[in-house]
């Protein structure tokens, strides 16, 4: 989860973030195609994807391919970002389907009530934006906050809006599930101090990447290698733009 941008960016420090949107959650929700429990989560994430307070993520984690079927969308960086979750909340093992609100909470993914109850009292503190330039480029700019008290990452997450996947094995065998907003790749693109900030990078990446839009979170890192509280979030995809 270091330092790991392959495309070219530029950062300034002088940027004034955009509003544009009331998003005031993060929701992340940890799945496998090889687990019977989790269509009905990955069916809620849908439903929460279309929010425009939440910023819903899917994260396919690839400890269940040993169960007869090897998840399309699954990734060794979805398990190691969950992994470090669980040091975060000092649990013994990982689960799916799990949600993971602002960072903050973690809770079952089928369990709506407690997901609805999170998200209801969520709120995010810095205002973050993605807009797209005439010049092909995505801005990402950063308002100014109070000054944080243990490292925050500026995080790109590139996803997938809506992948449909037939599954023919395992436990989920003649089911073809739609997935929103899957995550395909994470990198840590800049470290935020408190002070404005704009990054900048080619829309042309989203095309090398094969994907449809990406999204910016400001997170909290720890060196026990644990994930701290979000502080703010922004999506962009080629259907649109939005900010914090």
């Amino acid at each position: 989860m270091g330092l790991a941008f392959t495309g070219s960016l530029s950062m300034t420090g002088t940027a004034q973030a955009q509003d544009g949107s009331n998003r005031t959650a993060v929701l992340e929700l940890y799945t496998s195609q090889g687990c019977k429990s989790c269509p009905q989560a990955d069916r809620n994430l849908a439903g929460y994807a279309d929010d425009p307070n939440v910023l819903a993520l899917s994260f396919h984690v690839n400890y269940w391919d040993y169960m007869g079927w090897r998840d399309t969308l699954a990734t060794q960086e979805a398990t190691d970002r969950q992994n470090a979750y669980r040091n975060s909340f000092n649990t013994k093992m990982v689960y799916t389907p799990q949600v993971i609100v602002n960072g903050a909470t973690e809770m079952n993914g089928g369990d709506t009530a407690a997901i609805n109850e999170h998200l209801a009292a969520a709120k995010l503190n810095v205002p973050v934006s993605i807009q797209r330039s005439d010049d092909g480029r995505l801005s990402i700019e950063i308002a100014a906050g109070k000054k944080p008290q243990m490292p925050v990452h500026v995080v790109l997450f590139y996803l997938r809006d809506s992948v449909t996947i037939p599954i023919t094995k395992g436990e989920n065998a003649g089911q073809s599930l739609t997935y929103r907003n899957t995550v395909s790749d994470i990198n840590t693109i800049g470290m935020w101090d408190g002070e404005a900030m704009k990054i900048e990078l080619p829309v042309s990446e989203l095309d090398r990447k094969d994907v449809t839009g990406c999204a910016i979170v400001l997170q909290e890192y720890r060196s026990d290698n644990s994930l701290g509280p979000i502080l703010g979030s922004a999506l962009f995809t080629e259907k649109g733009q939005e900010g914090l």
